[in-house]
């Protein structure tokens, strides 16, 4: 599997206000339903890594812990319909870098606009906190992901972070 890092100019950009039926909130890192939506997102992808839902809950409380370096609260949202987590976006500072470190999107609503949605909200955000620039990690193999990267204005940054700094 081949990662490379992209990185999207908030200042050319667009985003786009959510539609009615769905809601933002806050990211809980302890909420076993938002583990469920990981494993749920993760399962028999290119990127699953066998975890299981107690795997993932481990996984969000490190990161929540700083494991990634200290999460971004404003970058890290869920996206709820009546009330249940279906998508989710996860932002630290890395590297003194705006990093997402986890876009989700339940595997039921997957197809359906919603992980744009997710996308154009999180863009939308980081440019009222007067970001410029916000970077994720991709696997190249992962063509959904990176085809919805590139809709959203991102674009091959580096192979590694040592490439960033050159």
């Amino acid at each position: 599997m081949k990662r490379i890092i992209m990185s999207c100019d908030l200042q050319h950009a667009s985003s786009r206000q959510a539609e009615a039926s769905f809601s933002f909130e806050a990211f809980p890192t302890d909420s076993p339903r938002v583990a469920e939506l990981f494993y749920s997102a993760y399962h028999e992808t290119i990127d699953d890594e066998g975890e299981s839902i107690a795997d993932w809950q481990k996984e969000l409380r490190e990161t929540a812990e700083g494991k990634y370096g200290p999460l971004i609260p404003e970058l890290s949202f869920q996206l709820q319909k009546d009330n249940h987590p279906i998508g989710a976006i996860v932002t630290s500072t890395f590297q003194e870098l705006p990093l997402l470190l986890f876009v989700v999107m339940d595997a039921d609503f997957k197809g359906k606009g919603l992980s744009k949605l997710l996308m154009n909200e999180v863009i939308r955000r980081a440019k009222a906190m007067g970001l410029t620039h916000l970077y994720l990690v991709v696997t190249v193999e992962n063509q959904p992901a990176f085809k919805l990267y590139e809709a959203c204005g991102f674009s091959f940054a580096g192979e590694s972070w040592t490439d960033l700094s050159s």
